[in-house]
C-alpha cells in the first residue's frame, strides 16, 4: 500500500508537470509570435511611409543635377520641411549629391559643407544598391542617435545622380515596443538588419552588443526561412535560453525579432509545480505516515531483537580483534627479540670469520666465502622478520648516486613512464650515507605525485648536484641536492604548507593517503637532511631533498679505496653479551687496538671516572636500567671530546640513537665499518 501510494502520487505529479510545461512553452511561443506580428505591422507602416516620402522627394527633384539642386536649395529646403512635419518617426531628410556632398537638408538652410562619401551606406547605394538601411549612428549634421533609410537617384539612362537620405528615430520604435511590453522584462523586441546588426532593442542591455553573431539561433533561422519563423536556443546577447520569433519587414532587409525568456517559463513552471506538489503530496504524506507508523509498531520487537544480536556480534568482533591485536603485538615483540638475538649470533659468526680471514688460513677461502654469504642471507632474513614485526632498522650505507641512480632507473621511471623522464647527475656529486631502500621509496613517492599532477605528456626531470646553502652557522652548509621537477598543475600556498602532513591529500578518495611526502620528509630528517617544496599554480612543482655528504668513508662499490689506516686506540667496549663481546674484542685487537670490556653502563661510568680511553663502543640494549643511549648522553656531558659509537640490532634503539644525534652501527658489522667510524671521530 505504501509503495503503491508513493508511485501513484509521483506519477500524477510527473504527468501534471509534463502537461503544464508543454502548455507554458506553447503560451510563450504564441506570445513571442503575436508580439512579432504586431511589431512587424508597425514597422511595415513606418517603412511604407518612408518609401512614399522617398517617392515624393524623387518626384520633386526629378533629374536635377548637383548644381541645379544647389541653385534651388531654399525652395527644396522648405518643401522638405513641410513633407516631414507631423511625422515623429523621421528626424530629418537630406539630399546627397553625386559625390557624397550634402546638397539640401530639412533642418538647416543653407546646408553646411558636409560629405558622406566615406560612409558605407553611400558607397553601397552608389555601387548599385537600390536601398540601404544604415547602422545606428550619431549624424554629422543632426547630433543625435539615428539610422538612415536611403534610396538612390538615377537618371533615365541609369546614371547615379545622388541619393535621398531619411533619418529615422530609434526612440520612436523603443516607445512603441515599451507600450507593447509594459514591465515584461522577460520578453524583448528588436529591429535587426539581415546581417545581424541591431538597430533597436527593448529593453536595452547593460552591456550592449551591436551585432548578432553568425551562429546565433536568429541567424540560423533566417538562413533556413528568410521570411518568418520561430526558433529556440541560447541568446548571445545575454546568455539566456529563449524562444525567438522573427518576421521580415516588407520590401526591406530588416527583421522584427520577438524573444521570450525560457527562464521565466521555468520559474512559472516551478511555482505551479510547487503548489501542485503541496496540494497533492501533503495528503499523501499523511497517509504514508500512518502506514509507516503501523509498520514500525509491528516491527518494534523484531528490530530490538536484531539490534541485540548486532550488539552481541559486535562485542564478539571487538573481543576477537583485541585478541588478534594482542597476538600480533606479542608476535612483533617476539620477532623483534628473535631478530635481535639472531643478530648477536650473526655478530659472533661474522667477527669470527673476519678474524679467520685476517689470519689468512690457507685452503679455506671457498668455505669462508660460503659462510659470509650465509651471514648476508641471515642479515636479509633478519630484515624480513623485523619488517613483519614493523621494527625494521635502517641500513645506512655509503654509495655514489652516479652509479645507484643508473641501477634504479628502470624501477623508478617505469612507474611514471620512462619516455617523459630525464636524468642529470653531476659527475662530481658527493657520496651519501643513507638507507638505500628508504631512499628508493622516497624517490618513487615523489615521482608518483609528479605523474599524478601532470598531463600524459608532461615532462619530469631528476637533477642531482652538490650545493652549498648559506645560513645558520650551527647547521650543515654542504648538501647533495636531489630535485624532481614536473610541469603539472602546481600547488597553492595553503596546499604547499600542508603537503608534508600525514594523511593530507588533494587526490580523490581511494587514489592517495597523503603518506607519500610524509615518508619523504621522515627519510630526509633521519638522514640528517631536509626537504623543500617550490611550486606555482599552473607552472609545476619542484621537490628538493638535501642530504649531507658522507665524509671520510669510501664508496660502496668494486673500485672503492681501502679502509683508512688509523693508529692503535684504547677502546672501552660495553656489551652485555659475552660471546658478542669476545668476537668484537678479538676483531679489534687483530688490528692493534687495546680493548677493555665491561658488561653494563654503571661499570663503564665508574671505569671512566678513573681511566682515560680514546673511544667508547657501547651496545644500546643492556640490563641494569641504563641503556647505551643514556650512557652516551652522560659521557657527552662529562667528556665532550670522547667519541661514542652505539651498536644494536634493535630498530627502535638505532632510531632513538640517530634522533639523539649519536653515531650508530647496526649489528652485524664488519671491521671496515667500525674502523671507518673510528677514523671519522677519533682525532
Amino acid at each position: 500500500m505504501l509503495l503503491l501510494s508513493v508511485v501513484i502520487s509521483f506519477a500524477l505529479l510527473a504527468v501534471l508537470g509534463i502537461v503544464q510545461w508543454r502548455e507554458l512553452q506553447e503560451q510563450a511561443r504564441l506570445s513571442a509570435e503575436r508580439a512579432a506580428v504586431v511589431a512587424r505591422e508597425h514597422a511595415d507602416k513606418v517603412f511604407e511611409l518612408d518609401a512614399s516620402l522617398n517617392a515624393r522627394i524623387e518626384e520633386l527633384l526629378g533629374v536635377m543635377d548637383d548644381a541645379q539642386i544647389r541653385a534651388d536649395e531654399k525652395s527644396i529646403h522648405a518643401k522638405l520641411q513641410r513633407m516631414i512635419s507631423g511625422l515623429p518617426q523621421i528626424i530629418a531628410v537630406a539630399v546627397i549629391g553625386q559625390k557624397g556632398d550634402l546638397l539640401a537638408h530639412s533642418r538647416d538652410y543653407p546646408a553646411p559643407a558636409v560629405s558622406i562619401a566615406d560612409r558605407n551606406d553611400f558607397i553601397a547605394i552608389r555601387q548599385g544598391g537600390g536601398e540601404s538601411i544604415s547602422s545606428v549612428m550619431v549624424g554629422r549634421q543632426v547630433t543625435q542617435a539615428l539610422f538612415n533609410d536611403s534610396v538612390a537617384r538615377r537618371s533615365e539612362s541609369g546614371e547615379f545622380l545622388g541619393m535621398i537620405l531619411v533619418s529615422l528615430d530609434p526612440d520612436y520604435f523603443l516607445s512603441f515596443y515599451k507600450e507593447m511590453l509594459p514591465g515584461l522584462m522577460h520578453q524583448s523586441l528588436s529591429l535587426v538588419r539581415k546581417d545581424g546588426y541591431i538597430l533597436v532593442r527593448y529593453p536595452k542591455l547593460i552591456n550592449a552588443v551591436p551585432k548578432v553573431p553568425p551562429g546565433a539561433p536568429f541567424m540560423r533561422g533566417i538562413s533556413q526561412n528568410p521570411l518568418f519563423g520561430t526558433v529556440s536556443g541560447s541568446s548571445p546577447l545575454d546568455g539566456d535560453n529563449k524562444i525567438i520569433s522573427y518576421r521580415r519587414v516588407t520590401n526591406h532587409d530588416v527583421y522584427v525579432v520577438s524573444a521570450r525568456s525560457l527562464s521565466e517559463v521555468w520559474r512559472s513552471w516551478f511555482q505551479y509545480m510547487s503548489l501542485a506538489a503541496a496540494l497533492l503530496l501533503v495528503p499523501s504524506a499523511l497517509l504514508w505516515a500512518i502506514i509507516i507508523f503501523a509498520i514500525r509498531r509491528v516491527r518494534d520487537q523484531k528490530i530490538a531483537w536484531q539490534r541485540w544480536q548486532q550488539e552481541v556480534a559486535l562485542r564478539h568482533k571487538i573481543e576477537s580483534d583485541l585478541r588478534e591485536s594482542q597476538k600480533f603485538d606479542a608476535l612483533g615483540k617476539l620477532l623483534g627479540r628473535v631478530a635481535h638475538d639472531f643478530n648477536n649470533c650473526l655478530m659472533v659468526i661474522a667477527t669470527g670469520m673476519q678474524i679467520i680471514r685476517l689470519k689468512r688460513v690457507p685452503a679455506i677461502e671457498k668455505q669462508i666465502d660460503a659462510i659470509e654469504r650465509s651471514i648476508k642471507s641471515g642479515e636479509q632474513l633478519t630484515r624480513q622478520l623485523l619488517g613483519v614485526s614493523r621494527r625494521q632498522p635502517l641500513k645506512p650505507e655509503v654509495f655514489a648516486l652516479q652509479t645507484k641512480i643508473s641501477e634504479w632507473q628502470l624501477l623508478l621511471f617505469n612507474t611514471v613512464g620512462a619516455h617523459r623522464c630525464s636524468i642529470e647527475v653531476a659527475p662530481d656529486t658527493w657520496p651519501v650515507c643513507v638507507d638505500a631502500v628508504e631512499m628508493q621509496l622516497a624517490l618513487i613517492n615523489i615521482l608518483v605525485n609528479a605523474r599524478d599532477a601532470s598531463n600524459a605528456d608532461g615532462r619530469i626531470a631528476l637533477h642531482i648536484e652538490n650545493v652549498r646553502r648559506p645560513g645558520d652557522a650551527r647547521m650543515q652548509e654542504h648538501f647533495v641536492c636531489i630535485s624532481i621537477a614536473d610541469q603539472g598543475t602546481g600547488m597553492s600556498e595553503e596546499t604547499r604548507t600542508q603537503a608534508f602532513d600525514p594523511l593530507f591529500t588533494t587526490k580523490e578518495a581511494g587514489k592517495g593517503t597523503g603518506l607519500g611526502l610524509s615518508q619523504v620528509r621522515n627519510f630526509a630528517r633521519t638522514a640528517g637532511g631536509h626537504v623543500l617544496i617550490e611550486s606555482t599554480l599552473g607552472s609545476g612543482t619542484r621537490v628538493s631533498i638535501y642530504l649531507p655528504p658522507a665524509e671520510g668513508v669510501p664508496l660502496n662499490h668494486a673500485d672503492a679505496p681501502a679502509a683508512p689506516q688509523i693508529r692503535p686506540l684504547d677502546i672501552l667496549l660495553v656489551e652485555d653479551n659475552l660471546d658478542v663481546a669476545e668476537g668484537i674484542v678479538a676483531l679489534l685487537e687483530s688490528v692493534g687496538h687495546s680493548i677493555t670490556h665491561l658488561s653494563n653502563a654503571l661499570d663503564a661510568e665508574e671505569f671512566l671516572a678513573h681511566q682515560r680511553v680514546d673511544a667508547v663502543i657501547s651496545d644500546i640494549h643492556m640490563p641494569g636500567g641504563i641503556t647505551g643511549i643514556a650512557l652516551a648522553k652522560k659521557l657527552h656531558i662529562n667528556f665532550p671530546a670522547l667519541p661514542v659509537i652505539l651498536i644494536s640490532g634493535y630498530a627502535e634503539d638505532l632510531q632513538a640513537a640517530v634522533n639523539a644525534g649519536f653515531s650508530v652501527i647496526s649489528k652485524p658489522f664488519t671491521l671496515e665499518s667500525i674502523n671507518l667510524q673510528l677514523a671519522a671521530q677519533v682525532k
